[in-house]
């Protein structure tokens, strides 16, 4: 039910992040606060796991931002994007824990459904892009590195839960 409870969360924070951008920034902190405060204390994430994420998620998105393949609604680094990413952190190791010890599954995973979530973007209006294959191609390769980090911080001892999720 932890799984589930914090995707749906997650998919919240995206839709306000995305949809609502800066109109809605308040909901989307407010949404962000629950999925951190969620995963925290009833999904018993460690801090560090989250901290780790986050600013893995912000460096590749910054690297992607500086070679030009993105260009946000926003400015150069909007604040729903920094939102949305710690709400991933947040999420990913509740809601994604399964893909811990599926590795290669974990990268099929990143590199398809990373992609669909810009592309979705773009077409919502939170960005813009010069060329879809440069953008698909650079967010498979960014959401393969996001999630093999994940299965690293998730099978490493950096990820010390008080007790495993049903």
């Amino acid at each position: 039910m932890h799984k589930i409870i914090s995707f749906v969360l997650f998919n919240g924070i995206w839709f306000s992040a995305v949809l609502g951008r800066g109109d809605y920034l308040w909901l989307t902190i407010a949404l962000v606060l629950v999925q951190v405060v969620y995963s925290l204390r009833i999904g018993k994430v460690h801090w560090t796991l989250v901290a780790r994420l986050f600013a893995v998620g912000l460096l590749l998105e910054a690297i992607s931002i500086s070679l030009g393949v993105i260009d946000f609604v926003g400015g150069y680094f909007p604040p729903w994007l920094a939102l949305l990413w710690l709400g991933f952190a947040a999420m990913a190791p509740v809601a994604l824990d399964w893909l811990a010890k599926k590795t290669w599954l974990a990268l099929l995973a990143g590199a398809v459904s990373g992609p669909i979530t810009y592309i979705t973007g773009v077409e919502f209006g939170a960005a813009a892009i010069e060329s879809t294959v440069i953008t698909v191609v650079t967010y498979a390769i960014v959401w393969s590195l996001m999630m093999g980090y994940f299965v690293y911080l998730m099978t490493s001892k950096i990820n010390e839960r008080k007790e495993v999720l049903p």
